[in-house]
């Protein structure tokens, strides 16, 4: 098993978010700056939803500067 770090002195990009693609309503792709993620959808309630509506507006959410990634 093999790691790796992709993060701040390796990429061209600076972003501290993950850049989810959306087509018609659909995940289509989860990507941190040039690396594409693994991602599995989960389609929610509206209750759940909500609630992390909610959880974005009340808390600051952390930056991403790195991930270590096993290939």
């Amino acid at each position: 098993m093999k790691t790796r770090f992709y993060g701040d002195g390796g990429t061209i990009h600076s972003t501290t978010y993950l850049d989810i693609e959306t087509y018609k309503g659909e995940v289509v792709a989860v990507w941190f700056r040039c690396q594409t993620l693994p991602f599995e959808q989960t389609n929610v309630d509206k209750s759940r939803a909500e609630s992390m509506v909610d959880a974005y507006e009340e808390h600051t959410s952390p930056e991403i500067h790195g991930l270590t990634l096993i290939d």
